[in-house]
């Protein structure tokens, strides 16, 4: 994972993202904030990215809902699913 201090590294599920600081700090009450906040009191994974155990695959949907305010997801992705990886996040 680059170490570069504008972004944060995400490994969810096994599948690597890079995300971008400012979109995280736009969501200052969600669990990715608190995360990569002073106040997480978990494991820090230093140069490495913080590991989540659920689905990468959906986890780029959330990230498209963070940046757009919507997604278009295909049929094969729950919407059930997405709803709770959004609450989650």
């Amino acid at each position: 994972m680059s170490e570069d201090p504008d972004t944060v590294g995400f490994n969810v599920g096994g599948k690597l993202c890079q995300v971008s600081r400012s979109l995280i700090k736009q969501y200052p009450g969600t669990m990715l904030a608190r995360m990569t906040s002073d106040v997480w009191e978990g494991e820090r994974p230093g140069s490495k990215a913080f590991f989540i155990e659920r689905s990468g695959d959906r986890f780029e949907y959330c990230l498209d809902y963070m940046r757009d305010g919507s997604v278009c997801i295909p049929f094969t992705v729950s919407k059930e699913a997405l709803l709770r990886d959004l609450e989650y996040y």
